[in-house]
């Protein structure tokens, strides 16, 4: 179709979006979709028109009165917790349960590599730090390495050391994801070495509790720097109907939201390494119940905020922003 006929056929609903008019949400969301078909259209036959870049302003703006729904002086980090972020997670939900998925299975893999292998555990974490585990079991402080060091020059080696590791697994997803998936199985083998120290002997509810005091918030960044450096390869692997750079720059784009998402995450992690965990270091048997209630508190709290935040929320934001609407905030 030519530019001219194209045009002759849409301008009067053009005019009409770009008016302002009062409209039902019905009638807004018909226009943004047969808008979004236009620019697909003028993307494909006209790249290099006045009329791609008319569109394309126009097509935001409109998604921005319908989806945004924020004032411009509105708090932007606000936004990005309460819609961006847990938005983006729910329309890449699958990416993110295959991380998740993937995580547990090479984490249980590991445990089981420990049972069948005798000296697989030391392989993995060393004997240096086996026999300490080892000596402080026996002597009633299975977690006792939790109070080796400083609170404060725990949490610096933590934080960076986990802020290294999870770059490494999110950058290595330009290696069409194989990098992410590799450091994701080394992390998880070690996870799953580690907690059959504590199985093996009998510890293992001790283990899960004291543990993920932090671990339910370290973990899940690791799973969602996962979910980065997957969408990271796989966008370039599987454009879909965008063209292939595009479709790279929107999954960079995706990813880097995510991974940037994961740090706080990964900050209070390392937080309640150092200042609560070590607290936990007889276990549950070996520690008072005026001490279990606010350890308890944490861990019920932690949980209840990765599950419902990462696994629940998303799929709420997701039905009010379809996925047009979200797609769009990378065509700007």
């Amino acid at each position: 179709m030519r530019e001219s006929t194209f045009i002759f056929r849409n301008k009067t609903r053009w005019e009409s979006v770009e008016s302002g008019e009062e409209k039902s949400s019905d009638e807004l969301a018909d226009d943004f979709v047969e808008l979004v078909s236009d620019l697909s259209y003028a993307k494909t036959n006209y790249p290099s028109s006045q009329l791609t870049a008319y569109l394309n302003s126009l097509s935001s703006r409109l998604y921005k009165r319908i989806f945004l729904g924020f004032k411009q002086d509105s708090n932007p980090l606000a936004i990005f917790w309460k819609k961006d972020f847990p938005l983006l997670l729910g329309h890449r939900k699958y990416v993110l349960w295959f991380a998740t998925g993937l995580f547990l299975t090479f984490c249980v893999l590991g445990y089981i590599c420990s049972i069948v292998e005798e000296n697989f555990v030391i392989g993995i974490l060393g004997n240096e730090y086996v026999n300490m585990t080892s000596q402080n079991i026996s002597e009633g402080k299975p977690f006792g390495v939790y109070e080796s060091e400083s609170p404060l020059l725990m949490f610096m080696k933590i934080l960076t050391n986990n802020l290294i590791v999870g770059l490494l697994v999110f950058a290595s997803g330009i290696l069409l994801g194989l990098g992410s998936v590799y450091y994701t199985f080394t992390n998880g083998i070690m996870i799953g070495a580690f907690f059959s120290l504590f199985i093996l002997q009998g510890l293992g509810l001790d283990a899960i509790f004291v543990i993920m005091l932090h671990g339910t918030f370290e973990l899940m960044g690791l799973i969602l720097e996962c979910t980065a450096g997957l969408i990271l390869g796989l966008s370039f692997l599987f454009p879909k109907t965008l063209s292939r750079k595009r479709a790279f720059m929107t999954g960079l784009s995706e990813s880097a939201r995510i991974y940037i998402g994961a740090i706080p995450f990964t900050f209070m992690a390392a937080v309640i390494e150092s200042f609560v965990t070590y607290l936990g270091r007889g276990g549950i048997q070996g520690s008072s119940p005026a001490l279990l209630i606010p350890l308890g508190f944490v861990f019920i709290a932690s949980w209840v905020v990765v599950i419902w935040y990462f696994y629940i929320y998303p799929n709420k934001v997701k039905k009010q922003y379809p996925y047009h609407s979200y797609l769009q905030q990378f065509y700007d």
